[in-house]
C-alpha cells in the first residue's frame, strides 16, 4: 500500500477517538516531512478553537495562545474570502501597512520570516505550508511547521498535502457526528450485532450468510440497517466506531 493511502487509512482509523485531531497532524505531518503542527478551527462570529498542537516541543505556547487570541485577525490566507486547499504561507506576504491596529502589540515585524511578521512567542524562521479545508461549522487550519531549509517546500510536497483534503474533510465530518452522538450498542438488534461483528473481522456477505444461516439478501438488509442506525456510509467507519459496539 502506497504511503498517502496508509496515512488516510490511519486518519479512518482515528475516527472516534479523543485524540483523533493529533493522529491525524502527526500522520499528514510524516508524510509531507514537517514536524510541527497547529490545528485551529475557525467558525464566523466565534472566537478560534485550538484542536490541537505541538509547540510545547519548541517553546511556542505563548505563540499559538497570541495567535488563536489575536493575530489570526491578520492572516492573509483567512481574511476576505477564505481560501481552501494546500497553500504555502510564503505565498501569502503581509503588506507592512497591514501590520497596524490591534494586533500590533502581539507581533513583531520581520522581513524574514515568510508572511513579513512573526506573532510574539512564535518560533523563529520556520518554513509553513497550511491545509485548509471546510468542517465542524467553520474552516479548520492545519498549519505544519519546520525548519526552514535550503529549499522551499516542493509544488509536489503541496499536490500530495492538497490530494488529503477531501478524505481529511470527510474524516473530521465522520468524527463530528461520532463525538456528537456516540451509538450506543443498544441501537442495534442482537443480529445485527452478530452481522456487525462478522463485518469486523473481514467476512463476506456470502460467509456471513452462511454461519448464521440466513440468505445473502437478508445479510444485505441487516447491513444497511446496521449503517443506518450508526450513522455511516461505509465498511471503514464501521471499523472506526467499533469501539462503540463493545
Amino acid at each position: 500500500m502506497a504511503i498517502r493511502e496508509l496515512t488516510i487509512a490511519g486518519i479512518i482509523g482515528a475516527i472516534g477517538q479523543p485524540d483523533f485531531e493529533a493522529i491525524t497532524a502527526h500522520l499528514v505531518g510524516d508524510l509531507i516531512g514537517f514536524d510541527l503542527a497547529a490545528m485551529i478551527l475557525h467558525r464566523r462570529g466565534d472566537s478560534p478553537v485550538a484542536l490541537f498542537d505541538n509547540f510545547d516541543s519548541v517553546g511556542g505556547r505563548q505563540g499559538i495562545a497570541n495567535y488563536v487570541g489575536v493575530t489570526h485577525r491578520i492572516n492573509p490566507i483567512l481574511t476576505g474570502n477564505p481560501a481552501r486547499g494546500a497553500l504555502r504561507a510564503r505565498d501569502f506576504r503581509v503588506r507592512p501597512d497591514r501590520l497596524a491596529g490591534t494586533c500590533a502589540a502581539h507581533l513583531v515585524r520581520a522581513p524574514e520570516e515568510e508572511l513579513g511578521f512573526r506573532t510574539i512567542g512564535w518560533p523563529e524562521r520556520l518554513e509553513e505550508v497550511g491545509l485548509y479545508f471546510p468542517a465542524c461549522g467553520g474552516v479548520v487550519e492545519c498549519g505544519f511547521y519546520r525548519q526552514r531549509a535550503a529549499h522551499p517546500v516542493s509544488p509536489r510536497t503541496l499536490r500530495l498535502l492538497g490530494a488529503l483534503e477531501a478524505p481529511i474533510t470527510a474524516a473530521f465530518d465522520c468524527h463530528g457526528r461520532f463525538r456528537a452522538s456516540p451509538a450506543p450498542v443498544e441501537l442495534l438488534s442482537a443480529r445485527e450485532r452478530q452481522v456487525a461483528d462478522l463485518l469486523l473481522l473481514g467476512c463476506s456477505s456470502e460467509a456471513i450468510a452462511l454461519r448464521l444461516g440466513i440468505s445473502r439478501h437478508t445479510v444485505k438488509d441487516h447491513r444497511k440497517a446496521i449503517f443506518r442506525k450508526l450513522g455511516i456510509g461505509s465498511l471503514a467507519e464501521l471499523f472506526a466506531a467499533q469501539r462503540s459496539l463493545h
